[in-house]
């Protein structure tokens, strides 16, 4: 019950209508454009604009909704009893917020005919999750925020100019296992010429987002709130 007036609380304010639809609306527009131009350019388009630029702000847009100061935290742990409720709640809450813009995206790509991006682009919701729990349970809100963007935007780009060495030699088990949980979408264009599948990919991404997740609860309930 308690569990259930959490998620709800959290969820007022979740989908800020102007914010939210516009991005939305222009997210799609740009993976519709960038789709149709696979079978002329190839895929790169498609993963730059999804796999740098509007997950990353969508996903920020959805983080920043439980990225809280010590003053708010301490107030949600003593109306919701303890960290427990709190940190699942805003888990779910994370979750419920990243389905529409990367499912929407998934299924668009699926119904153009590109069904090869349908379970990476899906992977970003357990993944942008448990980046959200963790460094919402060590980082408060402006650092959690351009941190997440970092994570999301940044990084991906590093293991673009990686993986596109991948021709004069085939990065490592490591440093593709890395790829697959920054960039699944990123991976899809060096399947093939990778010493890990998409399965195995696929597998780690929810070993790791379960990990990740893990973490992030014992830290947060560890952690100590200041006024």
């Amino acid at each position: 019950m308690l569990m259930r007036k959490a998620v709800k609380w959290y969820l007022r304010g979740l989908f800020p209508p102007a914010a939210t639809t516009v991005l939305l609306l222009l997210m799609l527009l740009a993976a519709d454009s960038s789709l149709n131009a696979i079978k002329t350019e190839g895929p790169s388009q498609f993963i730059a604009l999804m796999e740098y630029i509007f997950f990353p702000v969508y996903g920020v847009l959805i983080g920043s909704h439980v990225f809280r100061d010590s003053r708010t935290t301490i107030f949600e742990l003593g109306i919701f009893n303890g960290p427990k409720t709190v940190f699942l709640a805003r888990t779910v809450i994370v979750a419920i917020g990243l389905l529409p813009g990367m499912g929407s995206v998934a299924l668009l790509a699926w119904w153009k005919g590109h069904p090869e991006f349908l379970v990476p682009i899906l992977l970003k919701v357990p993944l942008y999750t448990a980046f959200i729990a963790v460094l919402a349970a060590y980082l408060d809100s402006l650092a959690g925020t351009l941190t997440l963007f970092i994570i999301a935007s940044a990084v991906p780009m590093s293991f673009s100019v990686l993986l596109g060495r991948s021709g004069s030699g085939s990065p490592d088990a490591l440093m593709t296992s890395l790829a697959y949980v920054f960039s699944p979408v990123l991976c899809v264009r060096y399947r093939g010429l990778l010493p890990i599948d998409g399965a195995h990919g696929t597998a780690l991404d929810l070993a790791v987002s379960a990990l990740l997740l893990l973490w992030g609860y014992w830290a947060f309930s560890r952690r100590e709130f200041s006024p």
